[in-house]
Order: C-alpha cells, then sequence, then structure tokens
C-alpha cells in the first residue's frame, strides 16, 4: 500500500502545480516528469481566477488531480489551498476527497483557507472582515472532519448537534449546515487536512483542528507564527512535533538572470501590500495595480533568481532550518522542464 500522504518521514521536498499559470496538459506533462525525476509530492493551487490576467488561466483543480493521480503511480496530492468559505460548500469538499482518496488509496490531502476576492467575489458572494471568513473556515474544517470520521467527540464543538452510531452528522452553524449528513463513499485512509495561516487567529485554528499549517512565511519571518503554532497544538492536547510546517519557495531558474527575472512578472500581483485582504476580484485591475504599486526591487526579493540549479540548495536548507518540515518548490522558470530535469538531478539528491 502507498504511504499515506503527511505521514511525517522526515523532510520533505515537494512540487508545486501553478494552475492559474499553465494549461491543464501542461501540468500533467511537468507532473509526470517531476515523480520520474524523484519528486514525490505536489500540492496545487485551487482557484477560479488567475493572480494575473495576461496569460492566466483557470483550471478546476480537483479534475486536474484525478487525472494526475491517474497518470502518476505514487505521487500525493495537495490543494493549496481549497477556499472553504463561500464557492465550495464543506459538504461537497468533504465528498470530493473523500471520493478522491478512494480512488486514490493514501495519495490524497486537502489544504484549505479562508480565500481571496478573485475567487469568491468572481462568482457571486460578498467579501466580508477577515474575522467573518475565519470563522466560516473554522465551521468549514468542523464540517469536513466530522463527515470524514463519523465519530462523536472527534471534533470538540457545541455546533455539533448529533453524530449518531451510522456516522449520519447534524451540524448547527452561524454560516453552515448539515442535517443528517453522511458520507456514502467515505474515505478509505485518514486524509490530511491542512491550513493555510498568516495571522495569529489562523494560525491557531490550524493549530487546533488540523495536521498542519501552510504558510508564505519566509524562514527569517518564521519564529512567531511557529511559536503560536505549536503553543496552541500543546494547549489543545497535541503533539506540535506531529504535525506539518509547509512552506513554498518560490524560485527562478535560467542561465539568463535577465530571462530568469523575467518568468517572474506573473507574480508580480502576489506581491501586493495585503495582497490576501484585496477586494478586487478582476485578475485586469490586480494586474494593473501590480505593475503601478510592486517595484522590480519587491519582485526581486519575492523569488529566488538563480543562474545555477546548486544555488537552491541553500535557501532551501533555510527552510528545514527553521523548523518546516515540508517545502513544495514552486518553479516560475522560463523552462520549466529543464527546471525539473536539473533540480531533480542536482538539488534532490543533496536532500536525500
Amino acid at each position: 500500500m502507498t504511504e499515506q500522504i503527511g505521514s511525517g518521514k522526515g523532510p520533505v521536498i515537494g512540487y508545486w502545480a501553478s494552475q492559474e499559470q499553465y494549461p491543464m496538459e501542461d501540468l500533467l506533462t511537468f507532473v509526470g516528469h517531476a515523480e520520474k525525476k524523484g519528486f514525490s509530492e505536489c500540492m496545487t493551487s485551487d482557484h477560479f481566477h488567475p493572480w494575473t490576467h495576461t496569460g492566466g488561466y483557470g483550471n478546476f483543480t480537483w479534475i486536474w488531480m484525478a487525472a494526475a493521480a491517474e497518470r502518476t503511480r505514487t505521487m500525493k496530492f495537495v490543494t493549496g489551498v481549497t477556499a472553504t468559505v463561500y464557492r465550495y460548500n464543506p459538504a461537497i469538499v468533504a465528498q470530493a476527497f473523500a471520493s478522491l482518496d478512494a480512488l486514490y488509496n493514501g495519495r490524497v490531502g486537502l489544504g484549505v483557507g479562508s480565500g481571496e476576492a478573485m475567487n469568491e467575489v468572481s462568482v457571486g458572494f460578498e467579501w466580508p472582515n477577515v474575522d467573518v471568513r475565519l470563522e466560516r473556515t473554522r465551521e468549514s474544517i468542523e464540517i469536513i472532519q466530522s463527515l470524514w470520521h463519523g465519530k462523536a467527540g472527534q471534533i470538540k464543538t457545541d455546533k455539533i448537534k448529533e453524530i449518531d452510531n451510522e456516522g449520519f452528522v447534524t451540524y448547527g452553524g452561524k454560516y453552515f449546515k448539515t442535517y443528517r449528513a453522511k458520507l456514502y463513499t467515505p474515505p478509505k485512509t485518514t486524509i490530511p487536512l491542512y491550513m493555510a495561516a498568516v495571522g495569529e487567529e489562523a494560525t491557531k485554528i490550524a493549530a487546533a483542528l488540523t495536521n498542519g499549517i501552510i504558510t508564505i512565511s519566509k524562514p527569517n519571518k518564521s519564529d512567531k507564527i511557529f511559536d503560536i503554532f505549536d503553543k496552541e497544538a500543546a494547549a489543545c492536547g497535541k503533539d506540535p512535533a506531529s504535525l506539518e510546517k509547509i512552506g513554498k519557495p518560490r524560485i527562478s531558474y535560467d542561465k539568463d538572470y535577465e530571462k530568469a527575472f523575467r518568468a517572474c512578472e506573473f507574480w508580480r500581483t502576489s506581491s501586493l501590500e495585503d495582497a490576501f485582504e484585496l477586494e478586487i476580484n478582476d485578475p485586469r485591475e490586480l494586474e494593473d495595480k501590480a505593475k503601478r504599486e510592486v517595484p522590480d526591487e519587491k519582485l526581486k526579493q519575492s523569488t529566488h533568481i538563480v543562474t545555477s540549479i546548486e544555488d537552491c540548495i541553500k535557501p532551501i536548507e533555510e527552510y528545514f532550518k527553521a523548523g518546516f518540515t515540508k517545502i513544495y518548490v514552486q518553479s516560475t522558470s522560463p523552462d520549466e522542464s529543464k527546471f525539473i530535469e536539473e533540480f531533480g538531478n542536482k538539488v534532490l539528491p543533496h536532500f536525500s
């Protein structure tokens, strides 16, 4: 049987598949290549709109995950992240990932987060303050976990009104409800669930309710968030060492520095101030705003731009020294296949 995703056997370097940057068929080629070169896991974004209008894509991630799992042998897949606040009902998220796990035993994980306006507002929902979004996220996690596990007492919340002896869940939240809901196609394994977090409250929810935290914090700025995470996990009766701390370094590689830098342009929007809190949902507006407000120097700081693939080694070592247990390498290189080939040949062996 395939070793379950998130089993915690030492630091892991995974591959990041950007659903908003490449067509689905190219991503299938990339992930197949990545597996052959030694990557064992893949995290993939889950968006309706891309961050950038020019050259952007809007792939439906869940469909792609099934296709990618079918075309690979043992590669494990996790979303980074699925927003369970508006456009996705949490019971349907639970059903979708249970079905994926039923097909691809132990190879599927779920990352959740409080979302972005570009994905939620675009399909007709409001964009409230962060406190509302976090409470919706908390309720979503409680519903997903209760449907997956089907056992009273597994999730400590007074919003679960009943889980009967056959696993039917009645949940009465402020934002989400279920009434005698049951997954008739349950997961075959214990699906790991992670949460993206930047602020203190989100970090505490991740520690209390999930199997780990996904954070965009850099190694030199991760101490505070990891301290909050560990203390909250311990307060909830968990062993912090059993939980994942997941990062996502972005790399652009080419022997020509200017070419590697120009390939970062697609991600200028994600370097906007408070990018995840913006009320803008139109990628055209985001792109225009980023061109005005994000200077080249800030863009360079957001990405490891390297002309030798071995120059990736030291930055990745810094992640693990800072306490990250997993990283998923997001390449925005001019030639993605070349990046995968050289990274697999010269970087992954250093960490094996």
